[in-house]
């Protein structure tokens, strides 16, 4: 597994993600979201994770406000991991992002809005759900709000 910053000749590769997650993690609704995120604002902070064979299977990043981290944008293709993988490729790929973070130095809260089928794993990474919003991210899909602050930060 590898990790590098995204291309825009990803895309393609990006939307199969999303659409192998859709409708149990993301509404088919939000492609417009993801391609405006995509075309917009990502940088070399949004990276693609590639298998052993070079073929791109996950994807996500952080970006900074000033107030905050982010983190934007994680999926990885459905059945791509197998569930004995999960934690451990989620360790290393949010351990990816959190490095990052810490690399710049703004010691700012992360903060992520994620589903209810989301919330134990990053609890796991130490975020806290703040606010819930039932069907927030569609039907069925509730929008959890959920903060890690980082080391003397707020």
């Amino acid at each position: 597994m590898q990790f590098r910053s995204y291309q825009s000749e990803d895309k393609n590769d990006i939307f199969k993600i999303f659409h192998s997650n859709c409708p149990k993690y993301f509404d088919v609704k939000d492609e417009e979201y993801l391609i405006d995120f995509l075309d917009n604002y990502t940088d070399e902070n949004y990276l693609v994770v590639e298998n052993s064979n070079g073929e791109i299977i996950g994807c996500g990043g952080h970006y900074t406000k000033e107030d905050r981290h982010g983190i934007a944008w994680v999926m990885f293709e459905s059945g791509s991991l197998g569930a004995p993988n999960l934690i451990t490729i989620a360790k290393a790929f949010y351990g990816e992002m959190e490095r990052r973070i810490i690399k710049e130095g703004k010691n700012l809260p992360i903060y992520i809005n994620t589903t209810q089928l989301m919330e134990k794993l990053f609890n796991y990474f130490g975020f806290e759900t703040y606010e819930k919003i039932k069907d927030g991210f569609g039907e069925g899909l509730d929008e959890f709000k959920m903060k890690k602050p980082m080391k003397g930060s707020r």
